[in-house]
């Protein structure tokens, strides 16, 4: 039995702002909705790169373009390891043509003073800056 699972995570900039969908996870909590970044688990045979670029059309109905990858993450579910690999990525057409997968009830293209007020992951937040650096403008 293995113990571990690999997920991907694509943080999509166009210019100066970033998409974030609206999630629905359980509606046993206050706030059944989440806003998130596009994330897929990886699957047998596919490169995270195929993973992460799959989940983008699968969850926008577009094509998407990597940019460059950003950061790695390692964390404990339990028993389960869940090691993950997020990239910068970019719509290969206009932003105005989502077509949202019947998991996401909307979405947004917020500007990165505005992540903190609805990605509410603070290692995701710090992640993302930290991988930014100097290169924000990628």
């Amino acid at each position: 039995m293995h113990d571990l699972f690999i997920r991907v995570k694509g943080i999509i900039k166009q210019d100066d702002r970033y998409l974030v969908l609206k999630r629905w996870m359980d509606d046993r909590i206050v706030e059944p909705y989440v806003w998130e970044f596009i994330d897929c688990e990886l699957e047998k045979g596919e490169s995270p790169d195929q993973a992460v670029l799959r989940g983008i059309h699968e969850a926008t109905g577009v094509d998407g373009e990597i940019v460059k990858p950003l950061y790695t993450w390692s964390q404990m579910i339990g028993e389960l390891q869940c090691v993950g690999v997020a990239y910068l990525c970019k719509l290969s057409i206009d932003e105005g043509s989502l077509m949202l997968s019947e998991e996401y009830s909307g979405f947004e293209w917020i500007t990165e003073e505005e992540l903190p007020i609805y990605i509410d992951n603070l290692n995701v937040l710090k992640d993302i800056k930290k991988a930014m650096g100097d290169n924000a403008n990628d």
